[in-house]
């Protein structure tokens, strides 16, 4: 069936009520950004031209968007695209949605990396958010973005391709430190933000997060720090003497790290820098040793 022109204030209001209805806390911005996405405005736009005729096929598109995001869909799967650290990242099933905390991982990292020329290491990449940042703000850098999972290192190839980083950002697929064997000794930085929540707390993550983004990027394993412990094992096997390793974790993790890092005599002493709610976030810690 063919949907005949309506106006765009009238086209925004049922789009909200259907939101508020499902329950999607955020529904007045979400109906003004899928609507503002649909015809090609902003949000101001919209406000600017609430009589503004919505054509037929604008109006199914939204329709779709809308009956998606009823069902708790991201809103950033949705719309295709998300801000992180000034860049604009192609998002989508199949991806882990970056947050704003991660953006801490990326400014600590900065703080430690070389100006001039470096070799980073981005483990469990993702959509690539992390190594393509650190790849925009360091020129001379080459870096390895090393991802287990096809569907999102097919996402982390697209954001380093339009972001114009395809030639000094090259994502390897594997797990963990696997694909990039000719890289040990080498790393003058090796990042992580890796899975870390821990298994009996993944049912109690929003319905958007546990229905929709990927389980592997979430999965840290009973107490949520399988995948961090796997990374301090092998990570100074990768890392020049003097390289920095620098890890996005949990709310509880930071005491049980401070002790493993105090018995390993590779890595120096670390420092956990807090996010916006107080929470020690992301673990900087030097490796003193390369073995």
């Amino acid at each position: 069936m063919t949907l005949v022109a309506a106006v765009a204030g009238r086209v925004l209001r049922d789009a909200v009520g259907r939101l508020r209805a499902a329950g999607i806390a955020t529904a007045q911005q979400d109906g003004e950004l899928l609507l503002a996405r649909v015809i090609g405005t902003t949000r101001l736009g919209l406000h600017l031209e609430p009589s503004r005729d919505i054509e037929g096929d604008r109006l199914a598109e939204l329709e779709g968007l809308v009956a998606r995001r009823v069902r708790h869909e991201p809103l950033q799967y949705l719309l295709g695209t998300d801000e992180f650290h000034g860049l604009r990242l192609a998002l989508g099933p199949g991806v882990f949605i970056p947050r704003p905390e991660t953006e801490l991982l990326v400014a600590r990292a900065l703080a430690v990396c070389p100006a001039g020329p470096a070799a980073i290491l981005d483990l469990c990449t993702g959509s690539g958010a992390v190594a393509c940042a650190l790849a925009a703000r360091r020129p001379r850098a080459a870096v390895w973005a090393a991802e287990l999972s096809p569907d999102a290192a097919r996402w982390a190839r697209r954001n380093t391709a339009r972001l114009g980083l395809a030639d000094r950002v090259r994502v390897v697929e594997g797990d963990l430190f696997a694909p990039v064997a000719g890289l040990v000794g080498a790393c003058d930085l090796i990042v992580a933000n890796p899975p870390y929540i821990p298994e009996p707390a993944l049912g109690s993550l929003p319905e958007e997060v546990r229905a929709w983004e990927p389980w592997l990027a979430l999965d840290g394993g009973p107490d949520g720090l399988a995948v961090v412990d796997r990374i301090l094992a092998d990570a100074p096997r990768f890392a020049r003497a003097g390289g920095w390793l620098l890890l996005e974790i949990g709310d509880e993790h930071a005491a049980p790290l401070r002790a493993r890092l105090a018995a390993d005599s590779r890595y120096g002493e670390p420092a956990f820098h807090r996010d916006v709610s107080g929470t020690e976030r992301v673990l900087a810690v030097p490796i003193r040793e390369h073995r």
